[in-house]
């Protein structure tokens, strides 16, 4: 393959990384506020509905000029930095990760935690709805593509996620929400048991860092904390471990 080839790939991959964001940044929007994710997106301030042109990732945003099309109202530039993210975080993977099969896995990880980030950091929910798919997906996965050569290894995982935090919410009552026990679980399947329990330690690590940034930039004490996001970076991170990316980075910063 040509240098000229792969770069048509990851463009591919680039603009395929923002469609998908798009799309579940309105099922983690979407499904705590018990709406159906298959209507037309409208705009929150007038209610039109908006066209297809309207919600292309990145380039609606950049023609409208972050404004609606009908009532001119301001559109957050949160949406098209989010969708060029997630849209960066394919490419990475598809560069260390080749056209291997692991790239799948990766892409769904992704989206998963993509998804419960948005969900739990608006609405402080991880529904159901978005962890049972992803869990199928991930066990479908980790079938065909797997980890090593333990096939035990996902089932290990899903319990490794889920024990600790479920023995710790018996042991102290709502100390730990029901969606982040469920969530560890589907992400052990990804990532196997000992990358469920270092996730565990380090989203934890991660949760009283952003908890103790909000406090000093809002001045103010938080009752209830997201720990979605924290999970989905914790998790993230130690994937990238688990599956050789963070090696082939350090390899590729030595040449």
């Amino acid at each position: 393959m040509n240098q000229m080839q792969q770069i048509i790939i990851y463009v591919y991959v680039f603009i395929v990384g923002m469609c998908l964001s798009s799309f579940f940044m309105v099922v983690g929007y979407r499904i705590p506020r018990k709406e159906t994710i298959l209507g037309r997106s409208h705009c929150e301030e007038c209610q039109n509905e908006l066209r297809w042109w309207h919600v292309l990732p990145l380039f609606s945003y950049l023609k409208l000029k972050g404004k609606c099309y009908f009532c001119t109202s301001k559109i957050g530039i949160s949406n098209p930095i989010l969708e060029v993210f997630i849209g960066l975080l394919f490419v990475s993977s598809a560069f260390f990760e080749g056209l291997s099969p692991e790239i799948l896995v990766s892409f769904t990880l992704i989206c998963l935690l993509f998804t419960i980030s948005v969900s739990d950091w608006l609405y402080q929910i991880i529904p159901n709805k978005v962890l049972f798919p992803f869990l199928i997906l991930g066990i479908i996965e980790r079938v065909l593509i797997p980890q090593n050569d333990f096939w035990w290894y996902p089932i290990a995982g899903f319990f490794a996620g889920f024990l600790p935090l479920f023995l710790l919410g018996l042991l102290k009552d709502g100390g730990v929400g029901g969606g982040d026990i469920k969530l560890f679980a589907v992400v052990g399947v990804f990532i196997g048991p000992i990358g469920a329990l270092i996730s565990l330690f380090l989203s934890s690590v991660i949760a009283i860092i952003i908890h103790i940034i909000t406090i000093i930039a809002t001045e103010k004490q938080q009752k209830q904390i997201a720990f979605g996001p924290s999970i989905a970076i914790g998790s993230f991170i130690i994937y990238l471990f688990t599956s050789g990316q963070i090696e082939a980075m350090i390899q590729l910063f030595r040449r």
